[in-house]
């Protein structure tokens, strides 16, 4: 029973990102200038979980494994879903610019988001997906630790974070959808973390996978953009 639940909850909790820009973060032309810190000082306490549940030194100490295990992942999964939801639910609209583009400018837009989804998923199967969410039952895949194979083929052949390109392309096709600052405040944020995270990420790579990892880096130079970064 609780396989099925995970298995159901899980999956449409990574769509949770992608449905929060199609919706679109709220906006009114009126409010006051204190819902925007309000919500730089909500994403920032989401991102700071995140990032910490993402430390090795966290996974050792809360779970006794500094690489993950798929009871740490499950609960990773769980809480990042939990709290981007409620980030969602509880900002606050943000006041400045903002229009309603004809609706073949926001088609092309959705196009644009649904594109980068399958971006996003290009490496998946739902086997994959298993695996990277920590379905029971599955081998745990995506660690920084050298006990998950390093993932060099396909889309990881060209970039080395090729899912978080897939997120910018979420960010920006949804500005199209929604030209204005309560999307664009998120947006940025998003993008920024992502920005921040990557070196972070890498640090890690490096720590536990050491030659290997400089290989692959020295292999496919760039980070994110083929030809760029």
């Amino acid at each position: 029973m609780f396989d099925k639940f995970y298995w159901l909850f899980s999956h449409l909790g990574l769509m949770t990102f992608t449905a929060a820009f199609i919706t679109g973060f709220r906006l009114a032309p009126d409010a006051p200038a204190g819902n925007a810190i309000f919500n730089v000082i909500l994403y920032a306490i989401f991102i700071s979980i995140h990032i910490v549940m993402t430390m090795p030194a966290f996974k050792k100490a809360a779970f006794g494994d500094a690489g993950g295990n798929p009871r740490e992942r499950r609960i990773y999964i769980g809480v990042t879903v939990v709290t981007w939801v409620g980030l969602f639910i509880i900002h606050k609209p943000v006041g400045g610019f903002g229009f309603v583009p004809p609706a073949w400018i926001q088609f092309i837009g959705l196009c644009g988001v649904l594109l980068s989804v399958v971006a996003f998923f290009e490496f998946a199967t739902f086997e994959g997906l298993g695996s990277l969410v920590g379905l029971p039952g599955t081998e745990l895949s995506h660690t920084v630790g050298a006990e998950t194979p390093l993932m060099t083929e396909g889309p990881y052949g060209s970039v080395r974070h090729p899912m978080y390109r897939a997120a910018f392309y979420i960010t920006f096709s949804s500005l199209i959808i929604h030209p204005n600052a309560g999307q664009l405040l998120f947006a940025i944020m998003v993008t920024a973390s992502f920005l921040g995270f990557i070196p972070f990420e890498e640090h890690q790579l490096i720590k536990s996978r050491g030659g290997r990892y400089r290989a692959y880096m020295q292999k496919t130079p760039y980070r994110v953009f083929h030809g760029i970064w």
